[in-house]
């Protein structure tokens, strides 16, 4: 058998985006099952990951002043322009139901997801040190006193963190009987 299936959807905030996925499932004998999928998810951020703010203080180092630890006022939480997650997901696997075992049942499955534009917190260290690094999206979350240029306030807010990846197998095996 064959599964294809589409949706568009339209996030307020963050645009539209396509989600798909097509599978095939072939019976090669009674006993034997190959499958596999290949699909487009997505995940649009939530109302805390868009909209959530919290405060207080966190220690961090300064690699402006030889890496001297500063306490800073810290705001961390919602970013109403993070964009959606993008996930591309492949799984290719095997059921084997063997004849001369009643109720034996064995699938192996081989699986590999990729995100891209994933969702999260870098952490105030990190921001302070991409900051110092050049990268100009974390720096407007850095505010310095401007005669002392000492750290006063750093945000830790939802981006989209690049990627992440995940591969692996996995392996079922069950035995029902009355």
């Amino acid at each position: 058998s064959v599964n294809l299936s589409g949706r568009w959807a339209e996030y307020s905030g963050s645009g539209t985006v396509w989600a798909y996925k097509g599978g095939v499932d072939w019976s090669v004998t009674d006993g034997v099952r190959l499958r596999g999928t290949y699909s487009r998810d997505v995940r649009a951020a939530n109302l805390s990951e868009r909209f959530d703010v919290t405060g207080g203080t966190a220690v961090v180092n300064d690699p402006a002043f030889n890496n001297q630890s500063v306490t800073v006022t810290r705001f961390s939480g919602g970013n109403p322009g993070v964009s959606p997650e993008l996930a591309d997901t492949i799984t290719a696997g095997a059921i084997f139901q063997p004849g001369f075992i009643d109720g034996l049942s064995i699938s192996l499955d081989w699986y590999r997801i990729r995100i891209k534009d994933a969702i999260g917190q870098v952490g105030n260290q990190a921001v302070v040190n991409r900051c110092f690094a050049g990268e100009q999206d974390f720096c407007s979350l850095v505010t310095r006193d401007p005669s002392t240029n000492q750290l006063l306030l750093v945000g830790d807010i939802f981006v989209n963190i690049n990627q992440s990846n995940v591969e692996g197998v996995d392996l079922e095996a069950s035995l029902r009987r009355p």
